[in-house]
């Protein structure tokens, strides 16, 4: 394919930027983006097979959908099961959004930046606003809260990094973004994905601090400072059990349901393992809490890793662990590799948003999920257009 067909590179970009704009604000723009890529994906599978040139991470990725598509076939209720199936073809994005990280040269981290930054501070407000009209807890253009939560940790750590990166006043409109995020994101009252911010943050603080020059160093420990001891003053003040350190052992569940859910999940594995092994293997098929418990006020498994099990089977299962290593394996290669202080920067801002990726993951469907699998193929092509400027850093000032 010729890239510099005008018209293959308009259909591209401007699918990749509906992508990027569905992720925070419309599943249904999600969806279409995800078939405008279809024929992109066919193309490049089959191309970059026959060249032998597939990345193990769409090797893992390609596996893992048909592992979805043959759980179908095993599902009570098939057709209930197939209605699913556009949202499973989100993970396979990645194979043109790779194509587009490596052969198109307007795809910066300046731009990718910048729409994330105004994206995540248009949904956060939003969010802000319905809470202060009376909302419960703060949800943006989604239904649930929890996809607010889980959109702003993904956004949030990178919008901090670009800060950084940015200059005049996209500057000051980052920072703006920023807090907004911060305040949305303490307003669903979400406790995984505050976990999932506070572990990275401090995974990267404590692990990976050199080669950042020492004034952005300063500036990250001051902001970090007040971010932490304004999020502890908030947690340790505030009435929600479930948020409350000192108040937490007094709520009546503090799984918020999970531990029925898992118990629902080992009676059926109990049953599976009694006469339907080919469950254990394949699966129960996409949709399967909603199938097997339709009752249930819950339409996931509420883990990816008891998701991928009861849906895909020890197949899924095992595809879900390997993807994880792929990609905390790039991660960790980009961390190291960094060597400008911006660059390096910013591979933090994606690593702590990747950090709380994977322990999210333990509390709600992810790499299975419509929104938070969207989030994990922009965060992979961000790692590798990252490593392909550091690349051509190294090689500018003469690094090994």
């Amino acid at each position: 394919m010729n890239y510099r067909n005008s018209f293959v590179k308009i259909y591209l970009r401007t699918t990749a930027l509906l992508f990027l704009a569905g992720i925070f604000f419309s599943n249904a723009i999600l969806q279409i983006s995800t078939g405008l890529f279809l024929p992109f994906i066919v193309y490049f599978t089959i191309k970059k097979a026959k060249e032998n040139r597939l990345k193990a991470i769409e090797i893992l990725i390609i596996l893992l959908f048909l592992s979805g598509v043959l759980s179908i076939y095993v599902s009570p209720v098939p057709f209930l099961a197939f209605k699913n199936i556009i949202r499973h073809c989100i993970l396979l994005t990645l194979i043109p959004l790779l194509y587009i990280t490596d052969n198109d040269d307007i795809i910066s981290i300046d731009i990718i930046g910048k729409c994330i930054s105004i994206f995540a501070l248009i949904t956060a407000s939003y969010g802000i606003v319905r809470y202060f009209d009376g909302a419960e807890r703060a949800f943006g253009f989604f239904a649930g809260y929890y996809t607010l939560a889980s959109v702003l940790a993904f956004g949030l750590p990178i919008t901090f990094a670009y800060i950084f990166y940015s200059t005049s006043y996209w500057k000051h409109l980052t920072i703006i973004s920023t807090i907004f995020q911060f305040t949305a994101l303490w307003l669903t009252f979400t406790r995984s994905a505050l976990l999932g911010i506070i572990i990275g943050s401090i995974i990267m603080f404590l692990l990976f601090q050199g080669n950042i020059s020492k004034l952005a160093r300063t500036k990250i420990i001051i902001a970090s400072i007040a971010f932490v001891s304004v999020f502890i003053i908030l947690l340790f003040t505030n009435a929600d059990t479930r948020l409350n350190p000192i108040k937490i052992f007094s709520s009546h569940d503090i799984s918020s349901g999970r531990f029925g859910i898992y118990t629902d999940a080992y009676n059926t594995i109990r049953t599976d393992f009694q006469s339907n092994w080919e469950n254990i293997l394949i699966g129960h098929g996409l949709n399967s809490r909603i199938i097997l418990f339709p009752g249930s006020q819950f339409t996931s498994w509420e883990s990816e890793y008891v998701e991928s099990l009861m849906t895909q089977g020890l197949i899924g299962l095992l595809l879900v662990i390997l993807i994880y290593i792929q990609f905390f394996k790039n991660l960790l290669t980009l961390l190291m590799r960094s060597k400008n202080s911006q660059n390096r920067i910013f591979s933090f801002g994606l690593a702590i948003s990747g950090i709380s990726f994977g322990i999210i993951s333990f509390f709600s469907s992810q790499l299975l999920g419509q929104n938070s699998s969207a989030y994990f193929v922009v965060l992979y092509s961000l790692i590798l257009l990252i490593d392909k400027v550091s690349k051509k850093y190294d090689m500018n000032t003469g690094i090994n």
